[in-house]
């Protein structure tokens, strides 16, 4: 049997190299994640700078940089907080079944769904339902990204002028 410091040391060796690969490939797929969910990142950004202005007291949004969860998806889990409520929109990219990255969406109502994902004859490039999420390709970001501006825009709308419909006690 070999020495107890040679089985060490090939062993140390082998774990170095295997959190090198998979140190590697975590920031690959972190940096590819990134790039596909540029789009939407960049309008959470823009909408969140709107709602940290001065004297704007409708709310906030956070969550909107992506980590990479313990299945080795990229995760974008942005929380949109109003003044009375919260909406999450959970966004995943990563591998699917066979290999092919995609975007997947989590958190929109229904009539946001229907404008990724147009009548349920939608062809693969287009997009797919499955349970309550929406799978697109991982090159349709730009198109979540205007969907997404859509959902903060009427969310915080609606708040405003839900809270208008109410009368002021004196």
């Amino acid at each position: 049997m070999a020495h107890k410091t040679e089985v060490k040391d090939r062993f140390r060796t082998r774990l170095a190299a295997a959190d090198a690969r998979s140190t590697g490939f975590r920031q690959k797929l972190l940096e590819d994640g990134t790039r596909a969910l540029q789009p939407v990142i960049e309008v959470l950004h823009l909408m969140s700078e709107v709602l940290n202005e001065e004297h704007n007291a409708h709310g906030s949004i956070v969550g909107a940089e992506p980590s990479i969860d313990t299945d080795n998806f990229v995760i974008l889990c942005a929380k949109l907080r109003g003044v009375d409520c919260e909406q999450k929109i959970k966004i995943k990219y990563g591998p699917e079944l066979g290999g092919k990255n995609y975007i997947s969406i989590s958190g929109l109502h229904q009539r946001y769904n229907e404008r990724l994902v147009p009548g349920s004859s939608a062809s693969a490039h287009i997009g797919r339902v499955i349970g309550s999420d929406i799978h697109l390709d991982e090159h349709r970001g730009a198109d979540l990204a205007e969907v997404i501006r859509d959902v903060i825009e009427d969310f915080y709308v609606a708040q405003i002028e839900q809270r208008s419909h109410f009368p002021i006690a004196a």
